[in-house]
């Protein structure tokens, strides 16, 4: 039986131990932190993609959207514009015509969501704002701040009809199909809903908060959740 004098050094050592690895794993999520790691899904005329640049020139990360799909089609040999085409009509991946277009290989699907995944996470080791693609569903929470960007339909809409110059209804139409389109890829690729609240850490509806608000608060709120920002965008908590 031992004696209390080794029963004291093994609960100090111990100790000492639990210590250590506590300190390394805030140090490792300091370090994650400090690599600025965001995703933003945002619905159709809301603004996200402006406050997504915005927000990653602030920070001084790539934003990536495109460049995704780059990744995926370089990852996967297969050309840039095929993927494209399967990027936006993800739904229909399994039907005799998107078959035939990847005749030889894996389904398309299964092979597109593997190098999806590949590219997500090489950038999430250097850092940067990630558009959409269901990253904030990749990446999870602790490994990505998670901002979901959304409008009213009829305000999104104007917005839509001012930038593209078309009527108002032929814009509510667009925003209607490309969320649809934006919902249907993340329920087929993930099995989840697109505004499902507890998959984001932020939620802004632009309807009356203009870009650079947004961007504050965005900032404001990375700040709280621990993030040590560039010091001329610090504030006080």
């Amino acid at each position: 039986m031992k004696c209390s004098v080794e029963r004291l050094i093994e609960a100090l050592i111990g100790m000492e131990l639990a210590q250590a690895r506590k300190a390394t794993e805030e140090r490792e999520a300091q370090a994650r932190k400090a690599s600025y790691v965001v995703t933003v899904s945002r619905s159709y005329g809301s603004h996200g993609h402006r406050i997504a640049q915005l927000l990653a020139d602030h920070l001084g990360v790539r934003c990536c959207d495109r460049s995704i799909l780059e990744g995926v089609a370089k990852r996967a040999g297969m050309d840039g514009e095929l993927v494209k085409k399967l990027d936006e009509n993800l739904e229909h991946a399994s039907s005799r015509p998107w078959k035939s277009l990847f005749k030889g290989k894996s389904f398309p699907k299964e092979r597109y969501l593997h190098h999806l995944v590949k590219v997500i996470l090489n950038i999430s080791k250097k850092g940067g704002v990630i558009v959409g693609r269901g990253a904030h569903l990749i990446l999870g929470p602790g490994k990505a701040f998670r901002i979901r960007i959304v409008g009213s339909l009829d305000v999104c809409a104007q917005r839509v009809a001012k930038r593209r110059h078309i009527d108002f209804e032929a814009a509510r139409e667009r925003v209607k199909r490309v969320n649809n389109r934006r919902a249907g890829y993340i329920k087929h690729l993930y099995g989840k809903r697109i505004d499902a609240c507890s998959d984001y850490d932020l939620a802004i509806n632009t309807d009356g908060v203009d870009v650079e608000s947004a961007l504050e608060l965005i900032l404001f709120s990375m700040q709280l959740a621990g993030y040590q920002l560039p010091e001329k965008h610090s504030k006080t908590v």
